[in-house]
Formats: C-alpha cells, structure tokens, sequence
C-alpha cells in the first residue's frame, strides 16, 4: 500500500462515527450496516439501519429517535427515561417492620383483635381476661384455671374445679369456679315458711336437684278454761327433684283459744301442683277443762286425702284433696281448695272457736258442746269431749331417709327446705 493510502485510513479511523468529507469514499457501501457488524464500521463507509444506532463503531440498538440515515438524534427519549420513583413502592403505613427489627415474631399480620403469642395470632383477650393456654378465660369462672393471675403459668395458673356430681340426683352438679375459688355448684340454702293465711310459692333454683324438708303440723286451739289443743306431727326426708321446680307452701295455723270448745290446727304441707310431697297432720281442739283435743298420731299411706267427719255440725278436718264435713262451713277446706279454717257453728258464738288455716275444723255448740277435727292428708274428726281427733300426716314414696315424729308440734305449724 502507498504512503498516500495508509494516510487516507489513519485519517478514518480518527474521525470515527462523524463525516468529514462531502466526497464518499471508492469502497463505501451505500446501503446500511446491520447490527454488531465488524466488517461495515458505521464510519463514513456507510451508516447503520433504521432502528440502530452507531456505538463503538458498531449498529446497537437505538436509545433514541432515528433520524433517516439510520443515526440517532442523541436525544434522550422521555419515555426511556429512569422512572421516578413510584408511591406505590413506598412502605405501606399498614404493613409492620420485619420482625428482625421490631422482635414482632408474627411478622405483623395480626389484626387489631388478636394478639401475637408463641408465633400465633389468637384472639385478643377483653378486659379482665386472661389468655390460658392460647383461649382467653376469665379467671372468676373458669373451671379449669379459677383464680388463675398474671400469665396464667406456674402458680398462676389457677387451679382445675372438680365437676363430679354432689349427690345422688340425677343432674346434680360439683363444683363451680365462683368468684375464683371452687365451690359448691349449687350454694347451700336453708328457707324457713311461718304461717301467712296463704298458700306460697317456691321457686327452686336452676342448680338444685335435691332438697331436704322438715314440717310440722300446728298444734289444736287450747280452751282458756285449760284444755290444750292435741299437737301436730313433724314429717322430713330427702327428695331428688326437677332443677326449676315450683313448689306449693302451706303452713298450718294453731286457732285461737275459747272458753269451751275450740278448732282444730292446721296441718302443713308442701306440693308440687297436685301432688302432695310432705303433709303434717294439725292437733285437734282441745275441750272445756278436762279434755284435751285428740294429737296428730297416725302416717297416710295413700288414697286422695278425704276430709274428717262432723259431730252434732262440729266441724271435721281439711284432707289433701277434699273438705272436712260440718254444717254451714264449719268442716276444714282441702289444700286443693284453698286449705281454710272451718269457721264455728253458729258463727258469732264467742265460747266456741274456729279452725286454724290449714284445714282445721270449727267447732260448735248443737246440743252439745264439739271440738273441731285437725287438719292434714286426711282430715281429723269432730267430737264431744275429748274426741276430736287430729290429721294423718303423709311422706311421698319417693323420698329418702325419712322421719315421723307423731305429737311433737306445740304452737303454729312451720316448714324448712333446704339444699
């Protein structure tokens, strides 16, 4: 090659990517130079095609707009730009730190109702709550941690209530968590009835399923010339029962005194609806001074529960389910009628008396002077003298460890139930 010709291609590769002559080369190539080639430089021998752009003396792929020689306008593109950063790539306000930074081991995903335990989201415990064992409780009631304090661990952690059944009943409960501590499911309750002129009501409580009863017959009216009344009888047991049970309260009334014969005592009893449970038999009046009225003495084995018979229109004693025969209401009502006193024949004679509430019988002056019959399940009949006799007491079949004290109520009648 001539010295002429080396100069001509140092002068080339000087000039690189731009064009110093207007004068195209002999060997240029008129048409473009496609992308990476080595052997058509995009020098003045010949530029690039559209799309690509001459770097290094090679076609690259364009940055830029392409002019119609296939260069580029060296104009960054708007659209090619580095993107400013986006708000959607910031850390969202919701979203908690890794928990190598904040020690959160639940990484955060908890909602505002949980709590993050060992790891665990669980359900955030209310106020005066405590979690035990990854549930909340509350340590006033609950059976497996009463009393439980604190982190509900170790001594914390309360102690587990017994719920074996206290007692024989079907139904019956153990122990409860009340108030922190173990106790009886059903609290122990001891309710005594005196008289009221009035049948009552007992609600038992939802827990109870036994109930203990003692009752006692009230005692006959005592003359105010010295006969006393015959006494009542006291009946007790144990009854299993329905949790919620109502029962019926009747509580026998001692009459009060007159100067010859005087009414029968009211027996006491305790029903469920129409069904008699325990009934104590009422004393009969007593007579004049020299004859007492007849106590309550015997145990009904069944039957309705009659009324007692009249004497010369004196009045029998109030059964169970029927009244006391007399004359002009002088016999005793049933407990199913209500259970009041006979009233004393002819009424206004002031030295006779009625009967007590409870079925006991008026007494009367009809040719003779009759004393009034006790009330009870069966009724306690009217007599002359010391005839009058007091009401049969009754025990339903159902009851356990039963007791029947004839003659031991003195005064008016009472009851006690418990639990």
């Amino acid at each position: 090659m001539t010295r002429a010709g080396l100069a001509l291609l140092g002068g080339l590769a000087l000039t690189g990517c731009f064009d110093t002559s207007d004068t195209p080369l002999e060997t240029e190539d008129a048409g473009g130079c496609p992308i990476g080639s080595e052997t058509c430089p995009c020098t003045q021998a010949g530029t690039c095609d559209p799309g690509l752009q001459c770097l290094s003396e090679l076609c690259v792929a364009s940055e830029g707009p392409t002019t119609t020689d296939g260069s580029t306008s060296g104009v960054a593109d708007d659209t090619t730009t580095t993107p400013a950063t986006d708000d959607t790539t910031t850390a969202d306000d919701t979203t908690t730190a890794d928990d190598t930074t904040t020690g959160d081991p639940c990484g955060g995903q908890c909602s505002d109702e949980e709590a993050c335990i060992d790891g665990r989201c669980v359900p955030a415990c209310a106020a005066g709550e405590l979690l035990c064992s990854g549930t909340c409780i509350d340590p006033l009631s609950d059976m497996d941690h009463c009393g439980a304090a604190a982190d509900c661990l170790g001594d914390d952690a309360g102690v587990a209530c017994d719920p074996t059944p206290l007692g024989p009943c079907p139904g019956a409960l153990g122990e409860a968590c009340v108030a922190g501590q173990c106790a009886p499911a059903c609290p122990s309750y001891e309710q005594s009835f005196g008289v009221t002129g009035a049948i009552e009501d007992l609600v038992l409580p939802m827990c109870v399923t036994q109930i203990h009863v003692v009752a006692t017959g009230a005692q006959g009216g005592s003359s105010s010339s010295g006969s006393d009344g015959g006494l009542g009888a006291t009946v007790e047991g144990d009854l299993c029962v329905t949790p919620g049970t109502t029962l019926s309260i009747l509580v026998g009334e001692q009459p009060g005194s007159a100067p010859y014969p005087c009414g029968g005592g009211g027996g006491s009893f305790v029903a469920n609806g129409m069904d008699p449970l325990f009934v104590a038999g009422g004393g009969g009046g007593g007579y004049n001074d020299w004859a007492p009225g007849g106590s309550a003495t015997a145990m009904s084995m069944g039957g309705p529960g009659v009324g007692g018979t009249a004497h010369n229109n004196g009045g029998g004693g109030g059964g169970f389910s029927s009244d006391g025969m007399g004359a002009m209401g002088s016999g005793g009502q049933s407990f199913l009628n209500g259970g009041m006193g006979g009233v004393e024949y002819p009424q206004g004679n002031t030295n006779i008396g009625s009967g007590g509430f409870g079925g006991g019988g008026g007494s009367s002056e009809f040719s003779t002077y009759n004393a009034g019959g006790g009330g009870g399940y069966d009724g306690g009949n009217s007599g002359n003298g010391n005839a009058s006799t007091g009401g049969t007491s009754f025990i339903t079949s159902m009851a356990t460890d039963t007791t029947f004290t004839p003659a031991s109520g003195t005064g008016h009648g009472s009851i006690e139930i418990s639990w």
